[in-house]
């Protein structure tokens, strides 16, 4: 996947003529004049030049298709030129004191810079030659890495202080469940060992710590726009009432991004839904796309003009934001994942001030739980309950875009809008070079690469994913034959597979072949979709039902059938199953705006009915649609 860049004097297409950028009218639109005669200039907005798919290079192979090896190749690459990418005027002189360091010629970091330069992805810098591992670095497959680091993290770093034999079983145990690769005693001892001291007095001692040698007294300096994105979720204070009903359904959570140079709002998710690494990908698809579509969504008149990859992001140490796909995805745009210092709590102050803000406007809406009961008296929240999530989505665009960014900010002096402004046209008194920000070429791989991964091996009956199998004619040529299994044992056929925990009726698969993401359905296209939630109860009321036996996908229909049947049955719904109906439906409403707008499912996905195509008594094969 490649990235586009609004570079003056560069080349672009737009509805099939060529043009060369001349300036930037306004932080969205681009002031283009074309080639040939007649030398046309026209005015274009950032949001159009995305959807034309031929303004970005892209690799010959994009990350998906290469292996963990090779992509830590390509990240050491990355930042071995780093430093030089970085230089405003950089120089031979530059360039052969790095190249001397790390023992590399000179046309080499040449070679990668221009790489580098080129499609804007570490993956590009990915050779065809396989690491072969190294020091600090992890020789295991990434469902071992999983689940050692899940381990770690719940079990080893907690006040309990469980001994090193206890930890070893548990994760020999949790391998074996999962069939992966068992790590020896002295790899894990090895990497207990190289856990940070702090984080051990913290966790697993209950001392307090405070990360200070090295650290700054306040947060980085921060010089430009999307130098560095903060991020945080909290639960909203709230109740929202069912689109339909209106009866109460609880309250829903929110994940904020801001721009640390202009305390801009980068993005945001409201979800009913406990936060996870969904919330954060979703918050940030809303974030680093333009968001001209998102408004006229919601129906909001205004700009938001913040859009772009940032250069740094900074979160704190909840599970969600240490996953390995946000790592990932960080990781093949050169973005820079740093985390709060342990027991530092003021280097998340400004993002947390911000999501303050919007709290104690939301004190504001009807069915507020205020912030604490004092503050709440005798107000009865449920009884006045009366937004709805879609309305809470609208009223939150409405407060950024026409109050919050044009409010005057205690510690700028100025608006939020003003200072990103300021920093993006290089307008007041802070002249720096314009420039409008990288974007992602694609939003369809964009989107992909922001749905949580699992690897997985292609069986002759397809992929199984969670009791679920998902099978495609287009599968069949990573199928290997048993002969060649048995004359090569170690041969892999496993693929990335991506789901959107909103519909696990299909996955997505990365198609080399084609370089696109190809749809593979359930096995049976029979079965109704669900969410990701609707799956793991109906895994749980399935295994309540069955013993004696492994759990077959029709086990899980069954249950997730049963489930459907108590809630129509029951005479008055409880808070939770309005909640979790309301959720299904606030999910599908955004998935159709994603469809139409983001163009992430095939055109002609729309136009079938494959339940009507479904014929038992025919044997011929149904077809999987590519995306794009």
């Amino acid at each position: 996947m490649g990235v586009i860049k609004f570079n003056i004097n560069s080349k672009i297409f737009y509805e099939d003529n060529e043009y060369i950028i001349k300036s930037y009218p306004s932080a969205d639109k681009v002031l283009l004049k074309q080639t040939i005669s007649p030398y046309e200039e026209i005015i274009v907005k950032v949001n159009d030049l995305i959807k034309n798919s031929k303004n970005s290079n892209e690799p010959e192979k994009s990350q998906v298709e290469y292996g963990d090896k090779a992509l830590d190749k390509a990240k050491e690459k990355y930042e071995i030129i780093k430093p030089l990418l970085e230089m405003e005027n950089r120089t031979a002189k530059d360039v052969e004191k790095r190249a001397k360091k790390f023992k590399k010629s000179m046309a080499t970091l040449y070679r990668w810079i221009e790489t580098f330069e080129k499609y804007g992805t570490v993956s590009s810098l990915a050779g065809n030659r396989e690491n072969c591992g190294g020091k600090g670095k992890s020789r295991f497959p990434q469902e071992t890495e999983e689940i050692i680091n899940t381990i770690i993290n719940e079990v080893y770093l907690d006040e309990q202080q469980l001994p090193f034999s206890n930890i070893y079983n548990v994760i020999v145990n949790e391998c074996k469940k999962f069939n992966v690769q068992i790590p020896k005693k002295g790899a894990i001892r090895n990497r207990l060992n190289n856990i940070n001291p702090k984080l051990i007095a913290k966790h697993r001692k209950n001392l307090s710590v405070r990360e200070t040698r090295g650290m700054p007294g306040k947060f980085p300096e921060v010089k430009l726009p999307l130098d560095i994105i903060q991020i945080d979720h909290t639960k909203v204070d709230v109740i929202l009432v069912d689109e339909e009903t209106r009866e109460e359904i609880g309250r829903p959570f929110i994940t904020v991004a801001i721009d640390m140079y202009s305390r801009m709002i980068y993005g945001f998710y409201i979800s009913l839904n406990a936060p996870s690494y969904f919330s954060v990908g979703q918050c940030f698809l809303n974030a680093v796309l333009p968001k001209d579509d998102f408004l006229n969504q919601h129906g909001v008149k205004g700009e938001w003009p913040v859009y772009g990859l940032p250069r740094k992001i900074h979160m704190d140490n909840g599970k969600d934001f240490r996953s390995i796909s946000l790592h990932s995805f960080c990781s093949e745009f050169a973005i820079e994942d740093i985390y709060r210092p342990v027991a530092r709590p003021e280097f998340g102050g400004a993002v947390e001030r911000v999501i303050g803000t919007f709290m104690k406007k939301t004190h504001q809406l009807p069915g507020s739980t205020f912030s604490n009961i004092f503050e709440r008296g005798k107000y009865k929240s449920g009884k006045k309950a009366a937004v709805t999530v879609s309305e809470l989505e609208k009223w939150y665009v409405d407060f950024i875009v026409n109050v919050y960014h044009k409010t005057v900010h205690s510690s700028l002096g100025m608006t939020p809008e003003e200072k990103f402004y300021q920093g993006l046209l290089g307008v007041g008194d802070e002249k720096e070079i314009p420039f409008l920000p990288i974007v992602p070429a694609d939003t369809i791989k964009f989107r992909m690469s922001l749905l949580p991964k699992i690897k997985r091996s292609v069986q002759k009956n397809g992929i199984t994913i969670d009791y679920i199998t998902y099978f495609s004619e287009t599968l069949r040529k990573y199928i290997i034959p048993t002969q060649y299994k048995k004359l090569k044992p170690d041969l892999i056929n496993e693929v990335e597979c991506r789901r959107d925990p909103r519909d696990i009726s299909k996955i997505y698969v990365y198609d080399e072949d084609i370089k696109d993401y190809i749809i593979v359905p359930y096995a049976d296209i029979r079965r109704p979709a669900m969410d990701l939630t609707e799956l793991r109860r109906s895994i749980s009321e399935a295994k309540k039902a069955i013993t004696g036996r492994e759990l077959e996908p029709h086990d899980i229909f069954e249950a997730h059938e049963r489930l459907n049947q108590y809630i129509l049955d029951a005479k008055k719904e409880t808070k939770s199953v309005r909640r979790q109906k309301s959720t299904k439906k606030h999910q599908e409403k955004t998935m159709e705006y994603e469809s139409k707008v983001l163009d992430v499912t095939p055109k002609s996905e729309s136009k079938l009915n494959l339940e009507k195509q479904f014929n038992e008594d025919d044997d011929s094969d149904y077809e999987i649609y590519p995306i794009g």
